[in-house]
């Protein structure tokens, strides 16, 4: 598996550096669906440190969650590719709340190596539960999520990566070349 830190510019790696030795990572774009406050409620009632990645019209009020948050809350601006999969490895879980028909980041997470924890309902959980890992929580309470951090952090971290050549370009290739050798 890469080393995404070797990728990383020196601001980069400054960011990088300043992270917490552990933590739960939430992120994609700052709007309000996408749930990211409740990775820091979350990081709350686990008593973990949460880097939160992105950007959009939510970071002020983010900002603001993060500054009166009971645990350390780090937010990460716009992260180049090469950042958010070192965040990735780095993490100790992925915690995604929204509700999304796919959701490609709980995958990339999964390649990267990183647990994923995730809500009930959507494409996430139906991912998850296809490759076989644990982390859907009950309900998107953050209690719920919290629990399943535990769960989902215990297994080798190379399961992950391995779940997540399901959903590899290969897989899909030979998947349409089956599909359509049936068709015609």
């Amino acid at each position: 598996m890469r080393d995404w830190t070797t990728m990383l510019s020196a601001g980069e790696s400054r960011t990088y550096a300043s992270l917490p030795d552990e933590f739960i990572l939430g992120a994609s774009r700052f709007i309000p669906y996408k749930r990211l406050d409740l990775v820091i409620k979350t990081a709350a009632v686990a008593d973990i440190p949460a880097v939160i990645a992105g950007d959009g019209p939510e970071l002020e009020h983010l900002t603001a969650m993060a500054r009166s948050a009971q645990v350390p809350v780090q937010i990460v601006r716009a992260p180049s590719d090469a950042l958010l999969y070192a965040l990735y490895q780095a993490a100790k879980v992925f915690v995604f709340p929204p509700v999304e028909d796919f959701g490609i980041m709980p995958i990339e997470a999964l390649a990267a190596g990183c647990p994923v924890v995730t809500g009930p309902v959507g494409g996430a959980s139906e991912s998850l539960a296809s490759v076989g890992l644990s982390g859907v929580a009950a309900s998107l309470e953050p209690q719920d999520l919290a629990q399943q951090i535990d769960i989902a952090s215990r297994g080798p971290r190379w399961m992950n990566s391995k779940a997540a050549q399901r959903f590899s370009k290969g897989k899909f290739v030979d998947a349409l070349r089956t599909w359509m050798s049936i068709r015609h």
